[in-house]
């Protein structure tokens, strides 16, 4: 893979499925694995305390509970779409710590 994982950025898998890095930059080369919300299409889920809606990179809903542990191999044939805007990762961020009682 040429490109870093970067939390915040979205990738499409290869197996069509958009993800959300919201772990640390770097633990895909220290661990081999990445955290990651896999996106829902835009307008599934509302806006909420445990859902955030992305408008860019690509429209989407993030789902706090739809945290997964990732190996950073399935990257290597994915499509990175994007970084999503400071703000909205700080959103992300609040719905995980809501989630996950933090």
């Amino acid at each position: 893979m040429t490109r870093e994982i970067k939390r915040g950025d979205v990738w499409t898998l290869p197996d069509h499925r958009d993800v959300l890095v919201v772990s640390l930059s770097g633990l895909d080369e220290a661990y081999g694995a990445v955290l990651g919300l896999v996106l829902h299409p835009a307008g599934r889920y509302p806006d909420t305390a445990m859902s955030v809606v992305v408008t860019d990179p690509i429209p989407a809903t993030a789902v706090a509970v739809n945290l997964q542990q990732l190996r950073a191999v399935r990257f290597a044939e994915a499509t990175h779409r994007g970084t999503v805007e400071a703000a909205t990762m700080a959103r992300v961020d609040q719905a995980l710590r809501a989630v996950l009682d933090l």
